[in-house]
């Protein structure tokens, strides 16, 4: 969400995405305000929430924007008066050509006229050959089908243009508006990945703790000598894929001097391989600053 605005490949989605993302920090902010670890003073520091970008995200993208970024309806309303003045004037066109059916109706007493839009004709008024008799004079023919005529008015042409006109011209600005606002994104490209980072950083932290908390794990204790020591130690994906039975726990005693080879011996699915990857796992776990799948470990 970051590189796509720098490399100006960023659709409206995209960026509502990131405002999404952005409008959660202040409540992650206040939450790491109620801890003294230090670790997680230093990330809260590194969190930016970039208030002024994310007021102009929630301003300026609609809640569900389209993926394409120059049909228009991804500017929210109110944040663009030019734009706020070009909509009405579209929208006040096609009020008066949706009310055009039954003034028309009513005119000419033909209850079957019809109003219609196709992309290749425009706006029309549609009468079937039944009633082309009862047919005004001010109808200019548009075009003929097999069992009906379909015309337009002056005013008709008149409220299409402004319409038409209206829409195309707001989706350029719209397009213009965005491109602004993205480029605006791309300027605080550092800022956003400075968050990024320490959210992730956060969000492994959190998941261990969660995995630690859920699994019954145990702090290690690290120090300097040669000695691996782990009491009660378990498999921590096995014993999470066992339903019916309990991952019955082993110990490990290894070091330099006395036991630097342990030799595992059993028949076949005995869980020799089990073994051998849970005591790696428990030492990697412990590297990796996580608590450990074990009653203790040295």
């Amino acid at each position: 969400l970051a590189a796509r605005p720098t490399a100006g490949t960023a659709n409206a989605r995209d960026l509502r995405a990131l405002s999404l993302s952005l409008l959660q920090l202040p409540t992650i902010n206040d939450e790491l305000n109620h801890t003294s670890a230090e670790l997680l003073g230093d990330i809260r520091h590194r969190i930016d929430p970039l208030p002024e970008l994310t007021s102009l995200l929630e301003n300026a993208i609609v809640d569900e924007p389209p993926v394409q970024i120059t049909e228009g309806h991804i500017i929210r309303e109110g944040y663009d008066a030019q734009l706020d003045q070009l909509r009405t004037g579209a929208s006040d066109g096609r009020q008066w050509i949706a009310n055009l059916q039954d003034s028309e109706r009513a005119r000419t007493g033909i209850k079957s006229l019809k109003v219609g839009f196709n992309k290749v004709f425009g706006y029309y008024i549609e009468v079937s050959k039944a009633n082309l008799d009862l047919v005004p004079v001010d109808y200019e023919r548009k075009q003929t089908l097999v069992n009906a005529e379909r015309y337009v008015t002056p005013e008709l042409k008149k409220q299409e243009a402004h319409v038409l006109g209206s829409d195309e011209r707001s989706h350029e600005m719209e397009y213009e508006i965005f491109v602004r606002v993205r480029e605006r994104v791309a300027q605080e490209r550092e800022r956003i990945l400075s968050s990024a980072r320490a959210i992730a950083e956060l969000d492994m932290l959190v998941s261990l703790a969660l995995a630690a908390m859920q699994n019954n794990y145990t702090r290690p204790e690290l120090n300097n000598s040669d000695q691996l020591l782990i009491t009660d130690g378990r498999h921590p994906v096995v014993e999470r894929a066992l339903v019916d039975d309990l991952f019955e726990p082993n110990d490990a005693q290894l070091d330099c001097q006395q036991r630097q080879l342990l030799i595992v011996t059993g028949p076949n699915m005995a869980g020799k391989s089990t073994y051998l990857r849970q005591v790696a796992l428990i030492a990697l776990m412990a590297q990796m600053g996580s608590f450990v799948p074990a009653r203790a470990a040295t």
